[in-house]
């Protein structure tokens, strides 16, 4: 039985041999064995946290290993396979003579020896790469330190240097993983991208700005950096705080207060108010119906509302009743309306014909005012609609074509007043011009 195993054994050795030779059969493809053991590369440069493949050819397993910088290049004591991957370290230490802007690295010797006895050396060349020794900090926001709030941008800051040797003038490439952000792109700002390549600066630094989505819940977000030139990576992360920003915009003015001519009224009255220090588009909310803003948006910067408070009897005036803004990134303020009567005896109210209108595109028509002080203003509830007064006429006009922040309502109010009384005429004005 012993001898028919060893012709068995002698039988598989020729047929694997005869198998090899002809190119074919089997499921491993090794390099074919001629006899001179060698490990492939000799020599090369590779860079720290890169991967990089070592092929034995010419001998047979199992291959024992020795690294002469087992910290920099860590071996296994013996491998069967025919390729080996390896990962480098970082070296702590490089190599004598080096000049001051070459590649520091440290060389490391790698010997293999096949199971015939034959060795064979690879001389390594191991290089630093920042990516193991770089760093990452976000600077403090509004919302808290070290986080990024909901809204609007941001910006992440890195540093390429490693035991004090600048990357200066590298690539890099920053790619978003995970989290509802996105790059703003360096050459096109109104452009978002989920990656963009940026260049060192020469203290080894460069700088990215992000964006990121309103209305979210609070969540860890992350992103690849990549050096272009090496290949290597590393993932970062950082976390997205829920607070609104506490931004304090700015109304001018923050309060309107509104005093009648005379007794029998409250005040009444057309205001305009301005929004600063705030990112558009903002919006106005009155939710009291004695308030009235002729256009609830703004997108200009500063922003712009009309705001129009109807005359009221005397007993229902209004004592700071509010009205909110909110910007794009919900900071907020608040405008506070008063409205008081006078003091002096009621005068003769105004009356306005025709109370009613109809116009058309670009058309235009007259309401006559009668009563009051004699001097009067008008204003209207719709943007499309314009109104001029000349003595005691009203010249309302349908404007062509629209101005900007359309569509607007096919009706709207021209109030009348001379600060004591107010009429008012109701325009139909379809639309759109």
């Amino acid at each position: 039985m012993k001898f028919l195993s060893l012709v068995r054994y002698a039988f598989g050795l020729a047929a694997a041999s005869l198998l090899a030779s002809c190119g074919g059969g089997g499921a491993e493809q090794r390099p074919i064995d001629t006899g001179a053991f060698a490990v492939s590369p000799s020599a090369a440069t590779w860079y720290a946290g890169v991967k990089n493949t070592l092929i034995f050819a010419g001998g047979r397993p199992p291959f024992q290993l020795t690294s002469s910088e087992p910290g920099v290049i860590s071996l296994p004591l013996a491998t069967s396979s025919f390729t080996l991957d390896i990962v480098p370290n970082q070296p702590g230490v490089v190599d004598a003579g080096l000049q001051a802007n070459e590649l520091q690295v440290r060389t490391v010797n790698i010997t293999a020896r096949s199971a015939e006895g034959f060795t064979a050396t690879a001389v390594i060349k191991v290089g630093q790469n920042f990516l193991t020794g770089y760093g990452m900090f976000v600077p403090s926001t509004t919302c808290s330190t070290g986080v990024i709030c909901i809204g609007g941008e941001s910006t992440l800051h890195f540093d390429s240097t490693f035991n004090g040797v600048l990357y200066a003038g590298r690539q890099f490439r920053i790619e978003k993983i995970r989290g509802p952000f996105q790059f703003v792109d360096p050459l096109n700002t109104n452009n978002q991208v989920d990656a963009i390549t940026v260049t060192s600066d020469g203290e080894g630094k460069f700088t990215a700005v992000i964006r990121v989505a309103s209305g979210i819940p609070a969540q860890v977000a992350l992103f690849q950096v990549t050096d272009v030139l090496t290949g290597a990576y590393t993932i970062r992360t950082f976390t997205i705080d829920t607070t609104l920003p506490t931004t304090t915009l700015t109304l001018i003015p923050d309060t309107i207060t509104l005093t009648s001519a005379d007794a029998t009224v409250c005040g009444s009255g057309v205001t305009d108010v301005l929004v600063f220090d705030g990112k558009p588009p903002y919006q106005m909310i009155c939710p009291d119906p004695r308030t009235l803003v002729s256009t609830p948006t703004s997108d200009t910067d500063p922003g712009k509302f009309t705001v129009h408070v109807g005359q009221q009897p005397a007993g229902s005036c209004l004592t700071a009743v509010p009205c909110v803004v909110i910007d794009s990134q919900g900071a907020r303020a608040t405008l506070a309306i008063t409205t008081s009567p006078g003091t002096a005896p009621a005068a003769t109210p105004i009356t306005v014909a025709p109370t009613t209108m109809t116009l058309s595109c670009g058309g235009s028509g007259a309401v006559t005012v009668v009563g009051g002080s004699g001097t009067y203003t008008a204003s209207s509830s719709n943007a499309a609609i314009s109104a001029a007064v000349s003595s005691n006429t009203v010249t309302i006009t349908r404007l062509q074509p629209d101005p900007a922040g359309g569509p607007f309502p096919p009706t709207g109010v021209v109030t009348i007043t001379d600060g004591a009384s107010v009429g008012s005429v109701t325009v139909t004005a379809p639309g759109p011009c």
